[in-house]
């Protein structure tokens, strides 16, 4: 019975984990208001379209693809992809997240966009 309760102790001290650090944040475009909010518990207007720029941030031996306001994206920024690497399967991953999210995300803010052709 001891043996129970403590790895029911265990087991929801990784499910408390899991809610406070691992939340997945939701990134809202609103085209109406051309503002972008994050939504973690509550919705937090972080930008509007025209002060967004994106750019890859390396991390680590990897990198992922962020979003930050033009003056200080190097100060705060959000990620909005998984991180990648130079692996095939990472680079597949990649090319389907900039297909799928990153270049509709881009369209939709009016961002000019480098395309391969």
């Amino acid at each position: 019975m001891v043996i129970a309760f403590a790895l029911w102790i265990v087991y929801m001290g990784y499910v408390l984990a899991d809610l406070l650090f691992r939340v997945p944040v939701k990134f809202i475009f609103d085209k109406r208001e051309k503002a972008i909010y994050r939504k973690l518990l509550l919705t937090k207007k972080i930008m509007d379209f025209d002060e967004m720029t994106y750019f890859i941030n390396e991390k680590n031996g990897g990198y992922y693809y962020a979003i930050a306001k033009k003056r200080n994206q190097f100060i705060k920024n959000y990620r909005i992809s998984n991180f990648f690497s130079g692996s095939k399967v990472s680079r597949e991953k990649e090319n389907e997240f900039i297909q799928n999210i990153l270049y509709p995300l881009l369209d939709t803010i009016n961002l000019p966009i480098n395309r391969p052709q």
